[in-house]
């Protein structure tokens, strides 16, 4: 697995240490000594390498790979930083392209990647997507869009060339977990009652638990080469901001800007983004989604799987509740 100490990655192993299965992580050498002390009492075994060091190839990950019955493939960078496009560009495309070298190399029996919505598209309008949608998210012009798409590319070719590959595309994940997520700072943000203010868009929001399960059954018995929409509920991002606030027993009502603000917004903020702290969540490449829709329809991972979304409420709760004891 790679991407095991992130935080989708350590509750997929957890997940798959419970079904029996003897999971190897690769891990890089600035990843945390505690995330990798957590992983080992587990019982993962951990190898060191980075999917996208310069260094990195195809027959050294091949080496790790040999003789397993599944790669997970869930190392990714995100950001929504014009400063992060060259380490995103590395990890998510390039990075992709050696697993799927090295898997072809040793002929590993099957490979998950995990991708995102962001690699499917977006709408002008509140209408529901699905796995065949057609891209439409170059116009946004930001680079973790752009690269989780790309890095679909490079799985895809490596089906046409006889890899057994299956794609799962997880919403935006919330949920308890031992590695905070981008989804967490959001979270910190609303309790602290410092989000009055959104855009006016919309997101798939999926509880944690719900990625992990669809995740086992993707790689038990998702179809080669097809996309699974692993989501939740579709929700306006007013009301998921009042979601998480009343998670936390509190009553937010954010104001939603206009929608004419985008692009003027987004033109400013371009001007003075390498100066912008990583803490500030509306950057150029947030504000890209101004508008827009990310809402998707979940039938076919519900029909083909059997997966279908957990509680969102009671997610939220569990993450608030671990948020504040941490």
């Amino acid at each position: 697995m790679t991407g095991v100490t992130g935080f989708l990655g350590t509750a997929l192993a957890q997940r798959w240490v419970e079904e029996g299965v003897r999971v190897t992580g690769l891990v890089r050498s600035t990843s945390s000594p505690a995330t990798r002390s957590w992983l080992r009492k587990l019982g993962v075994g951990l190898v060191e390498g980075d999917v996208a060091a310069e260094s990195s190839c195809p027959d050294e990950l091949a080496g790790a790979m040999d003789g397993a019955d599944l790669v997970i493939h869930s190392a990714a960078v995100i950001g929504y930083r014009r400063r992060l496009r060259g380490v995103m560009a590395r990890t998510n495309v390039l990075g992709t392209r050696r697993v799927v070298e090295a898997c072809l190399k040793v002929g590993v029996p099957r490979m998950l990647h995990v991708s995102s919505i962001a690699a499917i598209g977006l709408s002008d309008e509140p209408l529901l997507l699905d796995e065949r949608a057609a891209w439409n998210a170059e116009k946004l012009d930001a680079a973790y869009f752009d690269t989780k798409h790309e890095a679909e590319v490079e799985v895809q070719v490596g089906v046409q060339r006889g890899l057994d590959a299956v794609i799962v595309n997880p919403g935006a994940i919330y949920g308890p977990s031992l590695v905070p997520a981008n989804s967490s700072n959001l979270v910190r943000q609303i309790l602290r009652g410092r989000l009055n203010l959104v855009p006016p868009a919309g997101v798939n929001v999926v509880p944690l638990s719900t990625v992990v399960e669809g995740s086992l059954a993707a790689a038990k018995k998702g179809r080669c080469g097809r996309r699974y929409i692993l989501g939740g509920e579709n929700l306006e991002l007013h009301e998921l901001v009042q979601r998480v606030a009343r998670a936390g027993g509190m009553h937010a009502s954010p104001r939603v800007l206009p929608r004419s603000l985008g692009c003027v917004a987004r033109w400013v903020l371009d001007a003075f983004e390498p100066f912008v702290p990583d803490r500030v969540w509306f950057t150029p490449d947030m504000l890209g989604v101004f508008g827009r829709w990310m809402w998707f329809d979940t039938g076919r991972a519900e029909r083909e799987l059997g997966v279908k979304p957990d509680d969102l409420d009671a997610c939220l709760r569990a993450t608030v509740e671990q948020i504040r004891r941490s």
